[in-house]
């Protein structure tokens, strides 16, 4: 009888982790980030800061309400955010997740909150203009399984480098360990700013694509909570002014928000 119960216990303890009801009761909500992609979300001596983070608060003080509650940052690369949700080791993630559907079928997303395409960081003095100049080049890519992957290799260019977090696939790109670095526009975007001998020549590579919040499949409590909360930030200018503290300073105006906000869409609600 006691192993029965342990077996019940352990399988509702699963059914039920990472739900809203035990966050609330446990103080403590674990929001899985990314770590070295500014402005979206970066580390300075211990602490994060960026457009993510500033969602992700938004969203955790939503959670909480008038009870007591603290937020716990768990760093996640490209290649283990959905394996960090499957797996209970955060609660939710704001981490820069392109919506897909095969990623829909493996958690479950919130509405999108940002709109991005591929872009393509290159030396200036390599000339890269257009997506067959890198068919015999070595391209970096973030993690494995990523838009940038898939969109590549549909396209017939397999000659990739994987490279962890993207302060990685820049320094590599400068040493000359390979040709191209292909990621969200906005991403490689910044390195062209930073640095003169960088371009963003080919800046929209495929169909616009979404970024949603993940939760564990089947937490729809939390995910209505999350949807909602997304819905009331858009209509207090939540989005316009965290854009504006974080992108517009970290682009120099380079980057015009009316093509990655969606406070269009929230209108409908």
């Amino acid at each position: 009888m006691k192993l029965l119960f342990c077996i019940i216990f352990t399988l509702c303890s699963g059914v039920f982790a990472g739900s809203l009801e035990q966050i609330r009761s446990a103080g403590v909500v674990k929001i899985g980030v990314r770590d070295g992609r500014p402005p979206f979300s970066d580390e300075k001596s211990g602490n994060f800061e960026g457009f993510e983070i500033n969602l992700a608060d938004a969203i955790a003080k939503s959670i909480f309400g008038d009870k007591r509650g603290r937020v716990e940052f768990v760093p996640l690369n490209a290649s283990d955010r959905i394996s960090a949700l499957q797996n209970d080791k955060v609660d939710l993630a704001v981490a820069t997740i392109t919506i897909t559907q095969d990623r829909k079928r493996q958690i479950d997303f919130s509405y999108p909150y940002f709109s991005m395409s591929l872009g393509v960081l290159t030396r200036k003095s390599d000339g890269i203009k257009s997506i067959d100049d890198l068919s015999n080049k070595k391209v970096l890519v973030e993690g494995n399984g990523t838009t940038a992957e898939n969109f590549l290799y549909k396209n017939k260019i397999h000659n990739l480098i994987h490279c962890s977090i993207t302060t990685e696939c820049y320094d590599m790109l400068k040493q000359g360990k390979a040709d191209a670095y292909v990621n969200d526009n906005l991403i490689v975007l910044a390195y062209s700013i930073i640095d003169d001998n960088l371009e963003v020549a080919i800046q929209n590579l495929g169909n616009p694509e979404f970024l949603g919040i993940g939760v564990r499949k089947g937490n729809t409590e939390l995910l209505d909570l999350i949807n909602k909360e997304l819905v009331a930030l858009s209509k207090q200018g939540f989005f316009e002014r965290s854009y504006d503290e974080t992108f517009k300073p970290f682009y120099q105006g380079a980057a015009d928000k009316k093509y990655f906000l969606l406070d269009g869409l929230y209108a409908i609600f």
